[in-house]
């Protein structure tokens, strides 16, 4: 069996055709697992209509304090030798499970990555010429995912065996954790995989015009990102065939666009302001690997306010 776990938060205007798309799949034998995180929309009563007509959902209204123990709901529920995760917003393929559930049988990989196509209109055709799978090292796998940070961290375009999750050190999402928390969970299994296969067709889309906006003000959720990103700093440190400064360049990277998102707040807090300031000194510029990212950490550093003046006109909207 394989387990799908679906986390749900007010998406009304999309929940049926993702549930639609899970519910029609080739493969049948699928549990559902819809985490409901205390939606004030009817995603709620949506779920449970799809609960009703078909008994491979379940279930589960949560007041959750956050995604992570939502997600680490699923993983407790799961009943099945395999496990995937699915946002709702997105598209999958009719076939997504059935290939990607033969190939990681076949191949007895512990992971199965999945090719994703960034789309602006969910009705973007597929491509149909069919690709041969590809074994992945860690470190290859490590290195694409960084090289395409802004979208393959996700766990969504994924198959799993649910050994790495229940098996010793068991893993669980890190509920301290809000932004990046599913890229250190991709890290930890890849780090915990013996066999990694990428399979290079396109079975997963991602709506990209939903994420255009990184910083929708600042929440405690976005305060953790430098912390998740040193936690897979200390994890991938010492790999022979892994450049770790890159992940050094896309943390001073995410700490710069922080900060000046913290400066630019109406209601500053000096301390958070302060808190990200000392980001910026973690690692020595020899460190960086960017030549943009080591300049701006420089200019940062030194003139926080310029460097914030020039930020605020580069992402001043256009009239």
């Amino acid at each position: 069996m394989l387990s799908v776990i679906v986390p749900v938060y007010n998406v009304e205007n999309v929940l049926k055709r993702c549930l639609n798309s899970l519910r029609f799949q080739s493969y049948r034998n699928l549990e559902f697992i819809l985490i409901n995180e205390g939606s004030t929309d009817m995603s709620g009563a949506i779920c449970d209509r799809f609960a009703r007509v078909d008994s491979r959902f379940k279930v589960f209204h949560k007041n959750v304090r956050d995604h992570s123990e939502a997600l680490n709901i699923g993983l407790l529920s799961a009943k099945g030798e395999y496990i995937s995760f699915i946002d709702p917003m997105d598209r999958i393929d009719g076939l997504i499970f059935e290939k990607l559930l033969l190939t990681i049988i076949k191949t007895k990989a512990d992971i199965v990555i999945a090719n994703y196509g960034e789309e602006l209109d969910q009705d973007d055709k597929e491509l149909k010429e069919p690709l041969s799978n590809i074994i992945w090292t860690k470190e290859t796998a490590l290195n694409n995912i960084v090289d395409h940070f802004r979208l393959k961290s996700f766990l969504c375009n994924k198959l799993f065996s649910i050994d790495l999750f229940r098996v010793d050190p068991v893993l669980e999402f890190n509920s301290t954790l809000g932004i990046f928390g599913d890229l250190l969970m991709c890290v930890q299994c890849i780090l915990k995989s013996n066999k990694i296969i990428y399979d290079p067709n396109l079975h997963y889309h991602y709506i990209g015009y939903r994420h255009n906006t990184f910083f929708n003000g600042i929440t405690k959720e976005r305060l953790s990102g430098p912390k998740a990103l040193m936690e897979i700093i200390d994890l991938t440190k010492q790999l022979d065939n892994f450049d770790v400064s890159s992940l050094k360049d896309i943390y001073v990277n995410y700490s710069i666009q922080l900060l000046m998102q913290l400066l630019n707040e109406k209601n500053q807090t000096y301390h958070q302001i302060e808190e990200v300031k000392r980001n910026l000194y973690r690692f020595s510029i020899n460190e960086l690997n960017s030549l943009n990212v080591k300049m701006s950490c420089i200019i940062a550093r030194r003139m926080s306010i310029v460097y914030h003046n020039f930020w605020k006109m580069r992402n001043r909207p256009l009239d």
